[in-house]
């Protein structure tokens, strides 16, 4: 019984002291930021919602994307286009102002 008892306890102690690894990545991807966008105005980029323009106001929030060029759209809520351009994203942030 004594064996076991020690027994156990080397494998608890032994499990205890196992190390760990924590691996962070860093999304490295370019990003936009939407300036001017009217509240609850919908933000498309390349035809896909990505919710509320004043949403990537870039304080801080701001909109991952890949690399290359897109069509970025804000609509009001009626559905009405209020800004259309086409941007290239190479690298940092690129800021978008909606007028």
């Amino acid at each position: 019984m004594t064996r076991l008892l020690a027994v156990t306890a080397l494998a608890l102690t032994a499990c205890v002291s196992t190390p760990s690894t924590t691996v962070r990545t860093t999304d490295t991807r370019p990003s936009l930021a939407i300036e001017g966008a009217p509240s609850g105005s919908l933000l498309l980029v390349d035809g896909n919602s990505m919710g509320d323009a004043s949403a990537y106001d870039g304080r801080p929030a701001v909109l991952r994307v890949e690399p290359g060029t897109h069509v970025v759209e804000v609509q009001d809520r009626s559905g009405r286009v209020v800004f259309r351009q086409t941007v290239f994203v190479e690298s940092e942030t690129k800021t978008i102002q909606v007028h």
